[in-house]
């Protein structure tokens, strides 16, 4: 069995070849040794639900290895922030959470990141702050519509989340493994971090820009989590202008299960 040490060697491994361009192929895109090293960008990171900031510490690391400035905050609820659980939070709240964010940094050319409910997070904040965004990154991501909430793309599932926001309950974690995470010790790591989620953000309808801005967009499917909601969400991308679409053949949780190919496509974003 993989033991904790074994697995985070693992993911520094996965890394630091990433890190110096070591040649991998990913989606068919290939990435090699000679590939130009990436000019420092601004990332800001969105985790996704009942997750936090902590999701990205080994990936941020890569990038800031590079020489990218990253920010990866948690959101209002979740993470080391989840003592802030209260009613009322929704997705407005998150959006501001990022905005403030980006905002009182005085941060601009951003590479603006989403994973899973993320991806309605970083759409918000696109349609508050387009001008400071040069590229959008959606890993594995819902990317909604403008007055469409989360609860509209999420298929069975939805019913167990309206019904908790209707009797004011946050929703609890889904299965790490409904995401397809299999290692035990990735198991070990995420499941203790995770916590509720407030139920509000997953109703709330977007405020996602009517028309996506024309700057580069990337989506990575996780093809390890069967969704035919986020298979439709990256056919979007593969034929869109000033977009790149990529599958990778892991699980959901992309930056503990293929961090390396996580880290070289977030590095490639432009």
């Amino acid at each position: 069995m993989t033991t904790h040490d074994d697995r985070r060697g693992l993911l520094k491994a996965g890394l630091s070849l990433a890190a110096v361009g070591a040649a991998a192929s990913v989606g068919g895109c290939a990435a090699t040794a000679s590939s130009p090293k990436p000019r420092p960008r601004t990332y800001v990171l969105i985790h996704g639900a009942w997750h936090g900031g902590w999701v990205w510490k080994d990936v941020a690391k890569g990038l800031r290895a590079q020489g990218h400035e990253v920010y990866a905050p948690s959101l209002t609820g979740l993470g080391d922030r989840r003592h802030l659980l209260r009613p009322g939070i929704n997705l407005d709240t998150h959006a501001d959470d990022i905005t403030n964010l980006i905002e009182l940094e005085g941060l601009n050319d951003i590479v603006l990141v989403g994973w899973s409910y993320g991806g309605m997070v970083a759409s918000d904040v696109l349609g508050r702050v387009a001008a400071k965004v040069s590229a959008m990154v959606y890993l594995d991501a819902f990317v909604p519509e403008r007055g469409k909430s989360l609860a509209d793309y999420a298929g069975p599932p939805a019913a167990s989340f309206r019904q908790a926001a209707a009797e004011g309950r946050d929703i609890s974690p889904i299965p790490l493994s409904v995401f397809g995470a299999a290692d035990p010790a990735v198991l070990a790591h995420v499941g203790p971090r995770i916590s509720l989620q407030p139920a509000q953000t997953f109703m709330q309808p977007s405020k996602a820009p009517a028309e996506r801005p024309r700057i580069p967009h990337t989506y990575v499917r996780a093809s390890g989590f069967p969704s035919a909601g986020f298979d439709a969400f990256f056919r979007q991308f593969e034929s869109a202008p000033m977009s790149k679409a990529y599958k990778l053949n892991t699980s959901h949780l992309l930056m503990f299960t293929d961090p390396a190919s996580t880290l070289r496509i977030l590095s490639e974003a432009a």
